[in-house]
């Protein structure tokens, strides 16, 4: 039985939604754990109001876990 790959945008997808279900928990680990301990955030207006760039999963983990229970982020997908 051969295994069949997903398409890169069902793997977006797929991320989207395990972030996304992440955020709405309110479990901020579980979405920064989605990231390498390499990676970078733009934030351009979305959590913080401000056009930002985040380094790093602590930094990652502090953008989200200080406005997220005001932004209440949903409905993530790939555009």
């Amino acid at each position: 039985m051969s295994e069949t790959m997903s398409s890169p945008t069902q793997q977006v997808s797929d991320w989207l939604a395990q972030f996304g279900g992440a955020l709405s928990r309110g479990d901020v680990l579980a979405a920064v754990a989605m990231f390498d301990t390499e990676s970078y955030w733009r934030d351009l207006v979305t959590f913080t109001w401000n056009i930002a760039t985040l380094e790093g999963q602590d930094a990652i983990r502090d953008m989200l876990a200080a406005p997220l229970s005001e932004v209440q982020p949903s409905q993530w997908c790939a555009d």
